[in-house]
């Protein structure tokens, strides 16, 4: 008997339709109308299997016995076990040992050369399409497919590919082919008549196959076709995306739509909107908000297409902010959970060796070290932040151990790592499934599996870590750690989790999916031009005449697909709101040359297309606001700092409420490793230079100019060793103080015929400055450089300070009156100072910025310390009133809430 096949237009009445179909089918075969139970019914999707029940059992107004109803590979799940399929890992790890031993590819290749294979293979499986069994012969296609003669790109291809796919051939049948002789095996013991509903309009192989099994049993194949679908919004699809093979596709597209009528158009608006967002954040907001509108007016069934992972995410994220939970029924990649983050932060500390920003974050993770209190998990992290700050170890674990010996926490934190990664083994190839022992055995010792155990996408990954050691189980093929890591983090990409505890009427799921499903309202998510793309093809079969060669659909089918699944989509939906963000990065972002099409049809005849710019939303200000007042704390008694550095004081001239913040409240930054050297190193590395220059050579007028040169340019090469060895970027800071060093002697020289001697340097000065009512300050500092004067009025001093800034820079900063640094260098020193300056040492010549009158300057500034800490021990508050050139760099910045006073 010949295959019975209907069409049913797409919509909200197809599964009714289909029901309809599907009684008729039963009572043409001598069964009972409330009695099914004998057809079996495969569905493209599980998610249908309820209200195709519920249509059955409404087309006869009363009970019904259904059918069987399950997807194909439900159906055919049963009969896989006989035909023991590889899995697709040990099959992957075939292709990779078949390759590994021709010796064709760099060993950094091989895990994507397995990856394109298998995707090239199961292409071809999934169409049916054999390769020749010559290679020979498989060069001839190719060549004429790509037109090329005597290639030999083309001639090492044909070899490869015709290789591999006769040696998986020769062995057991990947997943894939197994479904395959499967679904045949099943099909060739079915007894009782079936119904196929299939998802697409052309059912394409299964038709073939279908039709066969005609000859020894009834089938009913239900398939959607939108060239029967009536009514407005059919009619404004069917004049943006004609049908092909229809007499439309030929016409333009201004002409298809301008014998839409008005009317059409603005009935087809009422269940079709867009709308556009000038970022992320405004797609995300105005998704989130339409939800919300669809959930308050009573829409219970509404579904959001992630074309954009990245957008419904945060869209997800804004819901829950809100109180609305979303199910996602398609999951995202393993490698983006939470588990995972945690194994990849792992190796990339043990790839890095303890690379200080990796090292880092897989310690910040809150899923290590379960069996030790939060408190001391985070001690531990702040203490080796600590360490690498004051070490300057950007990398090397046995380095920093041996750093830490003054500091136990840090020490123990790092000592468990050192363990764990003496479990990894990491000098010593071993195989897959080993490597995998090793990595949990690891992550034991890391405190981490207890916090998997008791996490959803933990427990996931448990999971596939368990499936993939039984699957690779006796393989012995021995992988170094880059190899395997490379090959890990691949299937950690490839791996989806799902997370199954939400059930919610908002889901998110992806296009194919939602083929024949009904929803109330329904969003596609980012439908602009580069997330409408379908998925690549394998690169082999990236070529149009090839695939027209082998006999594979052309490549703009998943184009046509794409299209006929959005129009089945919004056939069915009560409503859509296309949504995607229109600029990105400063660039405007088209929307899918599909979406513009429609925008086209809509638009026609001069109306308006119905695209609307997001707005945020509206916030309602309140009118009954009370006086602003700048952030202006008190500090205790108690609380009041005890000692005061230069640094601090300049920090309490110039914003008293930083100063509150960073020496009251403690809330400075920890300082971060710098991986090159900065200014600040390059003179700190010139302060200790220097003062062991002059404590070797006090004074230079008794040297040979040629023997100080080489003394300093020894120096300045052991000092910078260590440095460039780290980095050798950071030689361009030797050679900057190189060409520096002749200019500098020659200004020491000059300077000790002024009469100056060079007397000490990085001298600590501590000092008790007492205050009213009986309080006391402790001024301490560290002065660069003191030189010693006799004169006819008795012995001078001079304090320098060492600068690596030009001179001109440094002349603007003696004058300014502000600058306190050196002021504070003389109330230091008891005021017995004659001279003050800056030596720039960045300047092609070396010379002296003085300040004037450094004693004057003292006693002014001892007095405004006096006067600001007698305030703060009155109550007087530490207002924020820093210019803006202090605010713009200020890390408190937001903290003191200056910029939103009004």
């Amino acid at each position: 008997m010949p295959l019975i096949q209907r069409s049913i237009s797409p919509g909200a009445g197809f599964l009714a339709e289909a029901a309809r179909h599907m009684h008729e089918f039963a009572q043409a075969n001598h069964l009972a109308p409330a009695d099914l139970s004998s057809l079996q019914v495969i569905l493209p999707n599980l998610k249908l299997a309820n209200d195709l029940a519920q249509a059955l059992r409404t087309s006869v107004s009363g009970p019904v016995l259904l059918p069987h109803m399950a997807t194909l590979s439900g159906m055919v799940e049963a009969w896989l076990p006989q035909f023991d399929a590889v899995a697709d890992a040990r099959r992957q790890l075939i292709l990779h040992a078949q390759l590994r031993s021709r010796n064709w590819f760099d060993e950094s290749l091989l895990w994507d050369v397995v990856a394109e294979l298998t995707g090239l293979f199961d292409t071809l499986t999934e169409h049916a399409v054999k390769l020749p069994d010559d290679g020979q012969e498989l060069l001839q296609q190719l060549a004429a497919a790509f037109e090329l003669n005597d290639s030999a790109a083309l001639a090492f291809e044909a070899r490869l590919v015709n290789t591999l796919w006769l040696a998986e051939a020769q062995g057991k049948p990947s997943r894939l082919s197994a479904r395959v002789l499967a679904c045949q095996a099943w099909m060739r013991q079915l007894q009782h008549p079936l119904v196929v509903v299939a998802e697409e309009r052309d059912a394409g192989l299964l038709q073939g196959t279908l039709e066969a099994l005609a000859q020894s049993l009834p089938v009913l194949l239900l398939c959607p076709d939108r060239a029967l679908a009536q009514g407005e919004l059919a009619e404004v699809l069917t004049a943006a995306w004609p049908l092909a093979g229809s007499e439309a596709v030929s016409q333009a597209l201004f002409e298809r739509a301008e014998r839409l009528a008005g009317t059409q158009i603005e009935k087809a608006q009422v269940r079709l909107g867009m709308v556009s967002a000038d970022s992320l954040e405004g797609l995300a907001q105005a998704v989130a908000d339409q939800v919300l509108e669809w959930a308050h007016a009573g829409r219970q069934n509404i579904a959001l297409i992630a074309l954009d992972r990245l957008a419904a995410r945060r869209a997800r994220a804004l819901l829950e902010r809100d109180g609305v939970l979303v199910q996602d029924e398609t999951g995202w990649k393993m490698s983006t959970t939470r588990a995972a983050a945690v194994v990849d932060a792992w190796l990339e500390v043990l790839a890095s060796d303890a690379y200080h920003r990796a090292l880092i974050d897989l310690l910040r993770a809150p899923m290590l070290f379960a069996d030790m209190s939060e408190e001391q998990h985070v001690a531990a992290c702040l203490a080796v932040e600590q360490l690498v700050a004051d070490t300057s170890v950007a990398s090397g674990l046995e380095r920093l151990l041996k750093e830490a010996g003054k500091a136990p926490s840090a020490f123990a934190i790092l000592s468990r790592l050192k363990d764990a990664r003496a479990v990894m083994q990491l000098g010593k190839a071993a195989s897959i499934s080993e490597w995998l022992q090793r990595l949990r055995e690891s992550l034991e010792v890391l405190g981490a599996l207890r916090s998997f155990e008791g996490d959803n996408a933990g427990r996931a990954w448990l999971e596939w870590h368990e499936m993939r050691q039984a699957e690779l189980a006796g393989e012995t093929a021995a992988f170094s750690f880059t190899s395997w890591r490379h090959w890990f983090n691949r299937q950690m990409d490839s791996s989806l989790f799902r997370d199954e505890s939400i059930d919610s009427p908002v889901i998110m799921t992806h296009l194919a999916a939602t083929r024949l499903r009904c929803f109330d309202g329904v969003i596609l998510v980012g439908a602009d031009a580069e997330h409408m793309m379908p998925g690549t093809q394998p690169v082999w079969l990236a070529h149009s005449g090839l695939r027209r060669s082998l006999g594979l659909p052309p490549l703009d089918a998943a184009l046509a697909q794409q299209r006929e699944d959005i129009a089945g989509l919004m056939l069915s939906a009560g409503q859509t709101l296309v949504a995607w963000q229109s600029r990105n990065r400063g660039e405007e972002l088209m929307p899918a040359p599909e979406i513009s099409m429609l925008i086209s049809t809509l638009g026609a005849q001069g109306k308006n297309s119905g695209v609307r710019r997001h707005i945020a939303r509206n916030v309602a200000v309140s009118t009954d606001v009370g006086e602003a007042h700048v952030s202006a704390p008190s500090v205790p008694q108690a609380r009041i700092p005890a000692q005061l550095s230069a640094s601090a004081m300049q920090t309490l001239l110039s914003c008293p409420y930083r100063y509150f913040a960073r020496y009251v409240l403690r809330l400075d930054e920890l300082d971060v490793l710098s991986e090159a050297m900065e200014k600040s190193d390059f003179g700190n590395q010139l302060h200790d230079m220097l003062k062991e220059f002059h404590q070797r050579f006090p004074v230079l007028q008794a040297e040979e100019p040629a023997a100080l040169l080489a003394a300093l340019e020894a120096m300045t090469e052991e000092a910078f060793a260590e440095v460039v060895e780290r980095n050798f970027q950071d030689h361009a800071w030797r050679l900057r103080w190189r060409s520096r060093l002749s200019a500098y002697i020659g200004w020491q020289c000059k300077r000790e015929q002024e009469g100056w001697k060079w007397l000490d340097g990085e001298v600590e000065r501590k000092r008790d400055l007492a205050l009213s009512n009986g309080h006391t300050l402790q001024l301490k500092g560290r002065i660069d450089r003191m030189d010693v004067a006799t004169r006819e009025g008795g012995r001078q001093v001079a304090l320098l300070d060492y600068k690596t800034r030009g001179m001109a820079a440094l002349r603007k900063q003696a004058q300014d009156p502000d600058d306190i640094q050196l002021a504070f260098y003389a109330l230091l020193n008891g005021l017995d100072v004659s001279e003050a300056g800056y030596v720039g040492l960045d300047d092609q010549s070396v010379d002296l910025a003085r300040i004037a009158d450094p004693l004057a300057r003292a006693e002014a500034l001892e007095a405004c310390i006096r006067a600001c800490f007698d305030g703060m021990f009155g109550g007087q508050g530490l207002p924020a009133q820093g210019t803006p050139a202090a605010c713009g760099y200020c890390e408190m910045r937001g903290i003191c809430r200056k910029e939103w006073q009004a």
